[in-house]
């Protein structure tokens, strides 16, 4: 699968300082039904519109600062109805049609400039890095991250339907909500919160040092246009993700580091050398900038695209492998599981103070708590992993962020399956992190979700035996007739992990190699 482009982009943060003198940053939360991070905090911002290209800068670089400059300010004035520059669009039913006409696509944003005398300074947007969303998923954004700080009275308005909840808050209320699991944030808002509780906590934001701020921005590895090699979705839960030969439209496999200087590794999946090699080096800095050592390796399943480097990252670091005794029987041979993990075991991992800036633990973490939840039905060993102090599932391949989970009759059990999602459901999940793509918040209503579309699968694949289908071929064409033609034979295996469990349940019987619903046997 070729990677995705990723589209320019831009976002904005905006600062105020109150009356007692403390720094306030406003960031919203992405609407839920939103294509890309939806549900997750941002900061105001969004996709470069060609027309941007064509907007007056002033002070600008060059044509493509000045692009971006304009793709900011279109949208914090679209989306907030802040409009960071000078013009005579000043009247606010004014500047609200104005919005109208820009969401709906009536009037461009550079003829809304030419209109209204609305003149770009360059010099108020100041640069705080470039960013580009990882490799392996389907949306991805190179986006550049400014700072404007915003004086006066106006305050901003979010266009119904992209972004709820907006507010100004401190870098030190933000930083509290993510380590509580309240909010959830991408690397880059992540590292900008970070940054400015480190420029206000270390004295320069009384000094309104933003020379200072602009390089504690630009302070990350991938804060100048590499994709992030790691996500952090909770203190002390980190996505490593590695290239594997996995299933479409996937690409790549989830790897978890979980706790801090004490580091659990989950499914260290790529078999190929130069993705094991840049786990290597991650957790080679981690021991150098953290004095961070591997101490255990678990496996939530046997599947290759989950275990690809786990006799190596073993072999490297001296440490055992652990999986549910079903999984290491299926291993014998490829990967030496020394250490049965079985449905309740768990481990606590303790939370070290000083751990140095890159520490994602905050001050008094209670440390965590891994527990293996055994979830047969994708495959007969599998696990999930719940870490109870955060309350995040590290769900393997039971419940994904990108494609569907398959279950395959040789290998697979429809009804242990649906019987493993239902027991997640009584599990107080905040956050499902599973094999592959990024995770999912609003972790009952995902649960239900997958139940639900197993169910329709299932009353479909009756409706079509009901309407004379006889054969597995009949139901794909029927069942999933809006699946490309090169995935019928990935439908078809899922059709017949169907078939086995309503044949079990004496709803569906076989005669003379034609399938038939049993009341009309």
């Amino acid at each position: 699968m070729t990677s995705v482009v990723p589209k320019y982009a831009s976002a904005v943060i905006l600062l105020r300082r109150n009356e007692t003198g403390d720094w306030r940053f406003f960031w919203a939360r992405r609407a839920q039904a939103a294509p890309f991070l939806g549900g997750y905090h941002a900061f105001l911002g969004g996709r470069r519109d060609p027309e941007d290209e064509q907007v007056p800068v002033r002070h600008a670089t060059d044509p493509e600062h000045a692009a971006q400059c304009a793709c900011a300010v279109r949208e914090v004035f679209e989306e907030a109805g802040i409009l960071l520059a000078e013009s005579r669009l000043t009247a606010p039913e004014t500047r609200l049609a104005v919005r109208a006409d820009l969401m709906a696509g009536r009037l461009t944003f550079a003829e809304v400039c030419a209109r209204f005398a609305v003149e770009i300074d360059a010099r108020r947007l100041i640069p705080g890095g470039r960013w580009v969303t990882p490799v392996g998923v389907p949306r991805r954004y190179d986006t550049t991250f400014f700072v404007s700080r915003l004086d006066g009275a106006d305050e901003p308005e979010l266009w119904p339907d992209e972004m709820v909840d907006g507010q100004w808050v401190t870098p030190a209320e933000a930083m509290a909500a993510w380590a509580q699991g309240a909010v959830r944030l991408v690397p880059p808002t992540l590292h900008s919160v970070r940054s400015l509780l480190r420029w206000t906590t270390e004295g320069f934001a009384g000094r309104e040092d933003f020379q200072r701020l602009r390089e504690l921005l630009h302070d990350h590895p991938a804060a100048h246009g590499e994709p992030p090699a790691f996500i952090e979705l909770a203190p002390g839960i980190v996505t490593f993700p590695v290239r594997t030969p996995t299933l479409p439209p996937a690409t790549h496999t989830n790897c978890y580091l979980v706790g801090d200087r004490e580091l659990v590794v989950i499914d260290p999946a790529s078999p190929y050398p130069e993705e094991q090699a840049r786990l290597d080096a991650h957790l080679t800095w981690l021991a150098e900038q953290c004095g961070a050592r591997v101490t255990a390796i678990w496996l939530t399943h046997h599947h290759p695209d989950h275990v690809g480097g786990a006799a190596h990252l073993s072999r490297r670091w001296n440490v055992p492998v652990a999986a549910h005794p079903i999984t290491a029987r299926l291993l014998e041979g490829k990967v030496q599981v020394s250490q049965w993990l079985a449905d309740g075991d768990g481990q606590f991992i303790p939370a070290s103070p000083a751990m140095g800036r890159w520490s994602t633990t905050p001050p008094g973490w209670p440390g965590w708590r891994l527990r293996a939840v055994f979830t047969p039905g994708h495959a007969p060993g599998h696990l999930c992993f719940f870490e109870e102090t955060t309350g995040t599932l590290l769900s393997g391949d039971m419940v994904v962020g990108l494609g569907s989970v398959l279950i395959d009759p040789d290998e697979g059990d429809m009804a242990a399956y649906l019987a493993s999602l239902r027991r997640l459901q009584t599990l107080p999940v905040q956050l499902i992190a599973g094999g592959h793509g990024p995770a999912l918040g609003e972790p009952q209503a995902v649960l239900a979700a997958y139940l639900a579309h197993r169910q329709q699968r299932e009353e479909s694949i009756l409706a079509a035996l009901r309407s004379g289908a006889t054969t597995v071929a009949d139901l794909v064409a029927v069942v999933y007739a809006d699946t490309p033609a090169a995935l019928h034979p990935l439908a078809a295996r899922s059709v017949q992990a169907h078939l086995v469990k309503l044949t079990r349940e004496g709803k569906v019987q076989q005669s003379g190699g034609r399938l038939q619903l049993a009341d009309v046997a």
